[in-house]
C-alpha cells in the first residue's frame, strides 16, 4: 500500500465519541447519572431516618400505655396489639365503675336529704350506723386508684381523714384529692391517689395493707 494514498478517498474524518476525553474536550454529560444515584442515596437515608424515628416513638408511646395499665389486664401479655386491647377494657371498666360511684353518691345524697326532714329516720340510721364496722376499699379510676373509706363518725371505730392520708404516705403515695361527707351519722372519706407507674402496683395487697393498718389493727379492735 502507498503509505502517501489517502485511505478515505472521500475525504471524511473519523469523528471522536461523544463524551469521550480528548485534547481540548470535555466530560460533556456523563456526571447526570453519578448526581441521580446521589438523590437517591440521600432519599433512602433520609426516609430510614424518619422511619427510625417513628418507631421510637411508638415504641416510647407503647411503653408509657403499658405502665398506666392495672398489672390485671396485661398479666401474660406481650403483644402490643394485647396491651391496645386490654387498655380499651380497662377505660370501660373504669367508665363504668365511675358510674356506678356517681349514681351510690347521688343515692345517699338522697338519704341524707330524706334524713333531714324526717327524725326518726334519721335516728334509726344513727342506730344502724353505729354497729356497722368500718370499711375500706381500693379501686382504679383514670389518675390512678381511688381509696374509699367509712367508718363510724364517733368512738373508737372512727377513722379521721388525716389518719388515712397519713397511712397512704407511709407507703410514698402521692394524694392528688380528697372528699370527706358525713352520711348516717357516718364518715365516708373518698381519695384519689395518682401512680406513674401504675401497672407494677398490686391494688388487692395495697387494700388489704391499709385494712390491716387502719381497721385491724390493735387500736381499732
Amino acid at each position: 500500500m502507498d503509505p502517501y494514498k489517502n485511505p478515505n478517498p472521500k475525504g471524511y474524518q473519523r469523528q471522536r465519541p461523544f463524551g469521550s476525553a480528548g485534547e481540548g474536550g470535555s466530560s460533556g454529560g456523563s456526571d447526570m447519572p453519578h448526581d441521580i444515584d446521589d438523590n437517591k442515596k440521600k432519599k433512602k437515608l433520609l426516609h430510614r431516618d424518619i422511619e427510625r424515628q417513628r418507631r421510637q416513638e411508638m415504641a416510647t408511646l407503647y411503653a408509657s400505655l403499658r405502665s398506666h395499665l392495672p398489672l390485671q389486664y396485661i398479666k401474660g401479655k406481650r403483644a402490643v396489639a394485647d396491651h391496645v386491647n386490654a387498655a380499651v377494657g380497662f377505660i370501660k371498666d373504669t367508665e363504668t365503675r365511675i358510674k356506678e360511684l356517681s349514681a351510690r353518691r347521688d343515692e345517699l345524697s338522697r338519704e341524707q336529704t330524706c334524713q333531714r326532714s324526717d327524725p326518726d329516720l334519721a335516728r334509726t340510721g344513727f342506730e344502724l350506723g353505729k354497729s356497722d364496722p368500718a370499711s375500706l376499699i381500693v379501686q382504679p379510676c383514670v389518675n390512678g386508684f381511688e381509696v374509699a373509706v367509712s367508718s363510724n363518725s364517733s368512738g373508737p371505730d372512727a377513722l379521721p381523714l388525716s389518719r388515712v392520708l397519713e397511712a397512704l404516705q407511709e407507703l410514698g403515695l402521692e394524694v392528688i384529692n380528697s372528699l370527706t361527707t358525713r352520711v348516717n351519722e357516718r364518715l365516708m372519706h373518698t381519695i384519689q391517689v395518682e401512680v406513674n407507674t401504675f401497672g407494677c402496683l398490686d391494688l388487692a395487697w395495697l387494700q388489704q395493707k391499709l385494712v390491716e393498718d387502719l381497721i385491724l389493727s390493735p387500736g381499732n379492735i
